[in-house]
């Protein structure tokens, strides 16, 4: 499986426009509904702090890129954030599922 997260911390009041944006973003993934794919968007709890996880099955493209509001968001972001919103790849060191 291949993991991707990326995290990223705006202006408390760039939270509505941020969260507008992800919402705007999951919509367009159900549109396309790209198959064996995991993604979630994460806020912490009273920050302006947020967090997407893209899981993929090993050797299986990632969609993202070729989903026009996927692209929108990510221009969106690079001039919105405190911080370096560029993905990094993990690895999954434990998982439970049941």
């Amino acid at each position: 499986m291949s993991v991707q997260t990326g995290r990223f911390r705006t202006s408390p009041e760039q939270v509505p426009v941020a969260t507008e944006g992800i919402n705007a973003l999951f919509a367009a993934v159900h549109a396309a509904a790209p198959r064996d794919m995991r993604y979630i968007a994460l806020r912490e709890t009273g920050e302006p702090v947020f967090t997407l996880i893209l899981e993929l099955p090993d050797g299986t493209e990632n969609p993202l890129p070729s989903i026009p509001a996927a692209a929108a968001f990510r221009r969106w972001l690079s001039g919105q954030t405190e911080d370096d919103p560029a993905p990094c790849s993990c690895t999954v060191v434990g998982r439970y599922s049941a």
